[in-house]
């Protein structure tokens, strides 16, 4: 899985489908997101993730922690488990950055060649600049992407997040502005160089998320680039 030469749109499910994709084509995003800590019943996860693979998308598997917005409570030593499996089978994994299995997880997605996002979420706030930046140096110290993903009150949390994404960093970096009056930014901050966006597939993962299907839309007729990425990829499958 590529990450930062073009932005990416990652497609959240948060229940498997019931009926899985044949090519590319059949899902609406570059990348799909399984959020396992969704699905506690989901026995053959690691088969179904496979077949979105083999459909030519990647997927990026993320059991998000309750102290994160995510329905993980069980120990971390299982948690760890399920994502390392991931790391041999699948394109990528999310964890926390702040989580005490997450510089571990780095390490075992380094030494596989895979992509470990390293994530951070305020759901209460938009810190400063200053911690913000403390953050993604963090995340880029060990992992391959970081992820922020603040709640934005007003325009100067948004001016905060942009602050953010203009400086350069070593690895791709993805900013998020949840709440719903910053919907747009969904879509705009990928043309300021936030590496990835998300959007739903089934069902809204976190406030302001728009459909995946319409963020490709959308970005497909803002960024040429993007445009040209996105069906030069959905075209290869099938030659």
């Amino acid at each position: 899985m590529t990450v930062g030469d073009v932005p990416r749109v990652v497609g959240t499910l948060s229940a498997m489908p019931g009926k899985l994709p044949h090519s590319s084509r059949d899902i609406a995003s570059d990348i799909v997101e399984i959020r396992l800590d969704h699905m506690p019943e989901e026995s053959d996860w690691l088969e179904k993730c496979q077949i979105i693979e083999t459909a030519g998308v990647p997927v990026l598997l993320t059991i998000r922690h309750a102290n994160e917005g995510g329905n993980w409570n069980k120990p971390e030593r299982e948690r760890f488990a399920l994502l390392e499996q991931a790391l041999e089978n699948l394109s990528a994994v999310d964890v926390e950055l702040g989580s005490e299995i997450a510089a571990d997880i780095a390490k075992v997605a380094k030494r596989r060649g895979k992509v470990c996002v390293l994530s951070f979420h305020d759901f209460e706030k938009t810190p400063p600049l200053e911690k913000l930046e403390s953050i993604v140096k963090q995340a880029q110290a060990i992992g391959s992407v970081a992820k922020v993903s603040t709640m934005a009150k007003g325009t100067a949390d948004i001016e905060t997040l942009r602050a953010l994404l203009a400086k350069e960093w070593e690895v791709p970096l993805c900013v998020i502005a949840m709440g719903a009056s910053w919907a747009e930014t969904r879509v705009t901050f990928p043309t300021l160089g936030s590496c990835m966006t998300y959007g739903y597939l089934d069902t809204s993962a976190a406030p302001g998320q728009l459909h995946a299907e319409e963020l490709v839309k959308r970005l497909r007729a803002l960024m040429p680039e993007y445009d040209r990425d996105y069906s030069t990829r959905k075209r290869a499958v099938f030659k």
